[in-house]
């Protein structure tokens, strides 16, 4: 084997040639030793000791097979190139292969251009050499506060440092998947690299010398290009191994440490009851000094100052999105308000903004809690002292919003509670116990529970509107407070921290929940106002309908939040997420069938989100008879239909994806569904297919009058099973699809809104008739909405019992004012033909009496009499016009 060594600062000298060197000069100095003693016997071991090394060289030399790449000075390769083309039993000359060889030559040459080019541009490594350092100062912060764990170690200081060992685990993680992604690539140049060196194709060479000469010197600039490739590569792969070492050894530092902290919080919470610290009444001497209690703050203030700073330096980019979201919520509410103000009068838009005093009277302070209260529920991983900021952050703009809202009693209460609030922050901070966190504990555990039960009685003396849910959280917080309260009487310091804190944060979190439910919905409400006359889809919105449905959505996410934020305050999140997690991923048998709980949910999730999606298109761009434009149809009309269904069908596809049920059970579900069609879904089906014929051949659409039957009115929607038209008494009428298709339909607005309106109206005999048809059409004239082509048609239709009738036949531009219309044509009519003296004759009779009672006779004669000599009285006149 052909080994090569780097000796005395010589690149690739054969072991052989440096052992046959040191024999050498060995042999020199054995021989200046002897030359004294016998000088003619130095010929003959020149001789024995020369000739056979002479032949071993000559004889192990080797002639290279390949190409040699031994050094990169061009003119040497060049040289060994054409060594090699003298060897015919290696190289081949050929006629043939010239075009094979310069294809060859180009494409290499460029492939070895894009790779040269790739590592000239190297690997974005400098981040990852950057940032070695912070994490080498977060580990030896970790590690001195692990070392300095007193006996009654501090649940929250655990707590922080399991939350930075896992933002660097995971920072960590990406940085080795960054280094292998790395590291792959430069095992394909390599292996690129090795498959270009061993094409035979190239041990051909042209037969002519003036290609041959050509070929020489293409084949020279490649082997130097090759070599330079080859180094950059292996450069890089020994810089990408050395940095994958260090990430590797800091990775294993960072899980030795993670377990630690695992192990340390299990068994707090196997511990959490028991005793920790000693009574309050049975103190150490030691301990009553309050004066040790100011240097554990300090400790503790500049431990979680360092631990922030260190987890900012990590987690910049997170804080730079709740920056940015808080930015775009401000931008949009001012923007909104702004809108109304401009589209409405000042007393109008003052009660518009009026509905919206939160965002509108105090934009800033809502953005403070919207922004604050998403950061404590969508993360949980922070540390304590950032939490404690987001507290402070959020009880400073609670209290500017109830400053001028709540009464002066519960204003009063909800400071206490802020000072409570600040009273168990700065306990969850302190790293060791103290016999005045102790006594501080007591006191605020009594003073919680007085709070809870004045807010309790509270509650049913004031006027004020409460949440719904207010009792019930009061009540909590005062169990809880008293659960603290005994934790503390039976020295389990530990355990009191947690549920004090845990009492107060709840409730506060509670209140701040409901308020951002509140700020939400004033939001909305503010975008629907501000866009009430523009042409986009908002203005359809009917904001009463929207806000039950968004405001229940909010809320059980709010309570979704609640509950989250009380898991991690009690320190149960992590196990129950991870039961939860297990539960919902353990394998379930169902016969043969394999399901888990998790994809069942998310099979149903993604259904319902799909039938929802569908129902939002259709309120949003369908007709919700809010437009201002009623002669208008909807833009998309029945094409809605095939959108909803492809929604719905796209849903279904998803939900089978997602999770993880084989596509083939489709062919099941289908199979099944063929069956219920054949026996009881007919009807089902038949609407359904109905639905779809209407989609694409559109006799009818969103927005037109149409006539069923008995039936008239509006189309509001084009349902998957029916349609709804709204009638012109205000009702609703639901349509099953197969209706619309099967029965006889008049569409009075499928291609205009045109309508022709015709009326029969009767002039006395004797009447002048040209006079008559002269008014008639007079009353078209100058009518706004009354088409002049086809123009009016007045015909003499008939002469009647008493009166002489005329027909008459106009076209209106929308059949929606047909009946406005109508009435002022005959009212023009009317008028004009009473001015003209020409009689609108009525029916009329002649009664004549032949026989009569003569008491009846009397009695009328009597009473005319009367009735002629006393004149009616105020009162008769009254009852006379009453009647």
């Amino acid at each position: 084997m052909f080994w090569r060594v780097k000796h005395l600062g010589v690149k690739n000298v054969p072991v052989r040639d440096i052992i046959r060197s040191h024999t050498i000069h060995m042999s020199i100095k054995v021989i200046s030793i002897l030359q004294r003693c016998c000088r003619p016997l130095l010929v003959l071991l020149l001789l024995i000791i020369a000739l056979p090394l002479s032949a071993q060289r000559k004889k192990t030399t080797p002639i290279p097979h390949t190409i040699h790449m031994a050094t990169i000075d061009s003119a040497t390769i060049r040289k060994n190139i054409s060594n090699l083309a003298r060897d015919t039993s290696k190289l081949k000359k050929s006629d043939t292969a010239v075009a094979v060889i310069i294809s060859r030559i180009e494409g290499y040459t460029l492939l070895l251009n894009q790779l040269m080019s790739s590592l000239r541009r190297g690997f974005d490594t400098i981040n990852i050499s950057r940032e070695i350092p912070l994490i080498d100062t977060s580990l030896a912060l970790i590690r001195e506060n692990i070392a300095g764990l007193g006996r009654t170690p501090n649940v929250n200081d655990i707590y922080t440092n399991k939350v930075m060992l896992e933002q660097l685990q995971r920072r960590l993680s990406g940085w080795q998947n960054n280094l292998f992604s790395f590291y792959n690539q430069l095992v394909a140049i390599n292996d690129t690299l090795h498959s270009l060196r061993q094409d035979t194709s190239m041990r051909s060479i042209p037969a002519e010398d003036e290609l041959y000469g050509f070929y020489i010197g293409q084949l020279t600039r490649l082997i130097v290009k090759y070599r330079s490739v080859d180094s950059a590569n292996k450069i890089s792969l020994v810089k990408i191994g050395l940095l994958q070492n260090k990430i590797a050894n800091r990775y294993i530092d960072v899980s030795n440490l993670l377990e630690d902290s695992d192990y340390r919080l299990q068994q707090f919470s196997a511990n959490m009851f028991s005793k920790d610290y000693r009574y309050i009444w049975r103190p150490h001497r030691d301990s009553i000094n309050p004066l040790e209690f100011f240097p554990v703050v300090d400790r503790s203030l500049h431990k979680s100052t360092r631990v922030l700073t260190i987890f900012f330096s990590i987690q910049w980019p997170i804080f730079i999105v709740w920056i940015l979201l808080a930015t775009l919520f401000a931008l949009w509410t001012r923007s909104n308000v702004h809108h109304v103000q401009r589209n409405h009068p000042e007393q109008e838009a003052e009660a518009i903004l009026h509905h919206a005093r939160y965002v509108y009277r105090h934009p800033i302070a809502c953005t403070i809690i919207f922004v604050t209260t998403l950061s404590s529920v969508l993360s949980v991983r922070y540390p304590i002292l950032y939490t404690q900021i987001i507290w402070a952050l959020t009880m400073f703009a609670l209290s500017y919003l109830f400053k001028t809202d709540l009464p002066k009693t519960l204003f009063r209460y909800w400071q206490l509670l802020m000072v409570l609030l600040f009273v168990y922050s700065l306990n969850n901070l302190l790293i060791e116990v103290t016999y005045a966190e102790q006594w501080g504990l007591l006191i605020s555990a009594v003073l919680c529970i007085l709070l809870g039960f004045r807010l309790l009685k509270e509650t049913t003396l004031t006027s004020f509107v409460q949440p719904k849910y207010t009792r019930p959280v009061i009540k909590l917080f005062i169990a809880t407070s008293a659960l603290s309260l005994l934790m503390v009487l039976l020295a389990r310091v530990g355990s009191a921290k947690i549920f004090g804190s845990s009492a107060v944060v709840n409730t506060v979190m509670a209140l701040n929940l409901y308020v951002l439910v509140k700020i939400l919905l004033e939001a909305v409400f503010l975008q629907v106002e501000a866009n009430k006359n523009s042409s986009t889809f908002i203005s359809f919105m009917d904001y009463q309908d929207v806000q039950t449905k968004l405001k229940t959505f909010l809320t059980v996410l709010a309570f979704v939040g609640w509950l989250i934020i009380v898991a991690r305050n009690l320190y149960l999140y992590d196990a129950i997420s991870a039961d939860i997690i297990q539960f919902l991923s353990t394998s379930r048998h169902i016969g043969n069938s394999d399901f888990t709980f998790s994809s069942v949910i998310i099979f149903v999730l993604v259904i319902w989100i799909a039938f929802v999606a569908s129902q939002l298109i259709a309120y949003m761009f369908g007709n919700t008879g809010q437009s201002a434009t009623p002669t208008q149809k909807p833009r998309f009309g029945s094409t809605l239909l095939l959108l909803r269904l492809a929604v719905l069908a796209g849903g279904i596809l998803l939900a089978f994806a997602a999770s993880g049920i084989p596509m083939d059970k489709l062919t099941i579900v289908i199979g099944a569904l063929s069956v219920g069609i054949g026996f009881g879904l007919q009807n089902i089906v038949n609407n359904l297919v109905s639905g779809i014929i209407l989609a694409f051949e559109k006799p009818i659409e969103v927005g037109d009058v149409i006539e069923i039957g008995p039936r008239s009115g509006i189309v509001k929607e084009i349902g998957i099973r029916s349609s709804k038209i709204s009638a012109y008494d205000g009702s609703t009428v639901v349509v099953p699809n197969a209706d619309l298709i099967s029965q006889q339909l008049i569409n009075w607005t499928l291609t205009n809104r045109a309508r022709r309106v015709n009326f029969m109206l009767g002039v006395g005999y004797g009447s002048n008739i040209e006079q008559v048809t002269t008014i008639i059409k007079s009353a078209f004239t100058n009518q706004e909405g009354i088409l002049t082509s086809p123009e009016p048609v007045i015909q003499l239709s008939q002469f009647g019992d008493n009166a002489v009738n005329f027909q008459v036949f106009f076209w209106i531009s929308d059949l929606g004012n047909a009946g406005s219309l109508q009435s002022r044509v005959l009212t023009f009519i009317y008028d004009a033909l009473n001015k003209a003296g020409i009689e609108l004759p009525f029916p009329q009779r002649d009664l004549h009496i032949r026989s009569i009672e003569e008491e009846v006779l009397i009695k009328w004669k009597g009473t005319t009499t009367k009735d002629s000599s006393n004149p009616p009285s105020d009162a008769a006149d009254d009852e006379e016009k009453k009647l």
